[in-house]
């Protein structure tokens, strides 16, 4: 695990008649590569952006003694960051402190945290208890993050579920990993993610579904098209078939997707006549009062990461869909 201790900020008046407080920062690992400007804005996010400026103009701000007025200056690990001015930083105040949680912890090293995320729990949200809340905790819990020790980094997923979908998810326990991990799945090199889920029809062929999707928040649900569409974003989902339910008229899917489109698979589907059951939202047949849906992020493939992360490589993280 990277971690550094952060002294906190503390402030004293000068004897002039400006009487400007002295705010101090030690920089950690996760601030590193990070440009001054940014790590002015994450920690001042209640000053306005002129004021910021006018400190670099004015040369308000010393790193290791010396004053830095080039807002592109890249934060390193142990710099003595100094801010002259009134203004106080804003503490942080997202971290819940929750008195009790469930986590299931599927795999964890030095570097990352996957978990499964339970049906009907939101990935962020900042009024109910979210995932990002759960594991926020059970790290502070295990000693392996405390927010007071940090200018600028959140603990954060790497990647989405849907409120309604169960299954895998991503953490990372510092910003470095944080960042490879976010391109490799932009890249779509280093990470596969893999679906399972069971819809109303009988299919018996694989299909490769290549087209374009947009989300309409009026009706709240995503549509997809294989017809070009200007607005629309392209969306690409391959769809398997691992067991087919005769008797039900159910199949049962395991899904890649290539981008990562909101509620991609559910519009995709939708759009050939074969919904995820129990998803109303997209026509999908009810056949449980429990209003979970059959879609499961079931299965992780690593490959082709280097330095902290290359023991990740060839590992498949797999889990049997619950629904």
């Amino acid at each position: 695990m990277i971690s550094s201790l952060r002294i906190k900020p503390y402030y004293f008046y000068f004897n002039d008649r400006r009487e400007k407080l002295m705010n101090k920062f030690i920089a950690n690992q996760n601030d590193d590569n990070q440009t001054l400007f940014k790590f002015l804005k994450k920690n001042y996010k209640t000053t306005p952006l002129s004021v910021i400026y006018k400190w670099l103009r004015k040369g308000d701000i010393k790193i290791n003694n010396k004053r830095i007025k080039d807002k592109d200056y890249l934060i390193k690990t142990n710099d003595v960051i100094v801010v002259y001015d009134n203004n106080k930083p804003v503490l942080r105040d997202d971290f819940k402190k929750l008195s009790n949680y469930d986590i299931d912890v599927i795999y964890e090293d030095t570097n990352l945290l996957i978990v499964k995320k339970p049906y009907n729990v939101e990935v962020h949200s900042p009024v109910k208890t979210s995932m990002d809340d759960i594991v926020k905790n059970y790290l502070f819990d295990t000693k392996q993050y405390n927010p007071s020790e940090e200018n600028s980094y959140v603990i954060s997923h790497i990647h989405r579920l849907d409120k309604l979908t169960s299954g895998l998810i991503m953490y990372a326990k510092n910003k470095q990993t944080h960042d490879i991990m976010v391109e490799a799945i932009q890249d779509k090199d280093k990470i596969e993610k893999y679906y399972r889920c069971r819809i109303d029809v009988p299919v018996t062929e694989s299909l490769v579904a290549k087209g374009w999707i947009k989300y309409d928040p009026i009706i709240q649900k995503s549509v997809f098209s294989e017809e070009f569409r200007s607005d629309y974003k392209e969306a690409t989902t391959i769809f398997n078939v691992v067991s087919l339910d005769v008797t039900n008229e159910q199949t049962e899917l395991e899904v890649q997707i290539l981008t990562g489109r909101k509620h991609q698979i559910r519009a995709t589907l939708e759009y050939y006549g074969a919904s995820i059951i129990n998803d109303s939202r997209y026509s999908g047949t009810i056949i449980n009062n429990n209003k979970m849906i059959f879609l499961f992020a079931n299965k992780l493939v690593f490959n082709g990461f280097e330095g902290n992360l290359e023991n990740l490589n060839g590992k498949i993280i797999e889990i049997e869909p619950t629904w």
